[in-house]
């Protein structure tokens, strides 16, 4: 398999599994409110699940600036609320085990960042080499 078709496939089902994830969540906030806290009126899972589930419609759609504001938002507000957790003027929920959930959130944006990244560099390459002509 091609480089890119790898990193393309790999950041899908990442996306996949944080848009699932972000959605279990904001199922146990709809039943229970309060299980996250809320960007004023709204629920901050739910702005999570909806840039999860841009950001993989933008990159399954090739829609660089849907992806790139879908993923941007749950990174900056992930980024926020682990600063925010570590000088303890935000509280994230936690997993069973007792990690914050803006950790891995956080955690998980980079590493899609990453994988899109690799992703373009792959496929960058891969275009030049049909471009040129071969050197044999």
């Amino acid at each position: 398999m091609k480089a890119h078709r790898f990193s393309f496939i790999t950041l899908a089902l990442l996306l996949a599994f944080a848009s699932y994830q972000a959605a279990a969540l904001s199922l146990k906030q709809w039943h229970n409110p309060g299980a996250c806290p809320s960007l004023g009126p709204i629920p901050a899972c739910y702005l999570v699940l909806a840039g999860f589930a841009l950001g993989l419609l933008g990159h399954l759609g090739n829609l660089r600036n849907l992806f790139l504001g879908g993923l941007g938002f749950p990174s900056a507000l992930a980024l926020f609320a682990s600063i925010g957790e570590v000088f303890d003027f935000v509280e994230c929920p936690k997993t069973a085990s007792g990690i914050p959930m803006c950790y891995l959130s956080l955690s998980l944006c980079i590493i899609c960042w990453l994988l899109w990244a690799w992703h373009l560099k792959k496929r960058s390459l891969e275009l030049h080499e049909k471009l040129r002509p071969s050197e044999r």
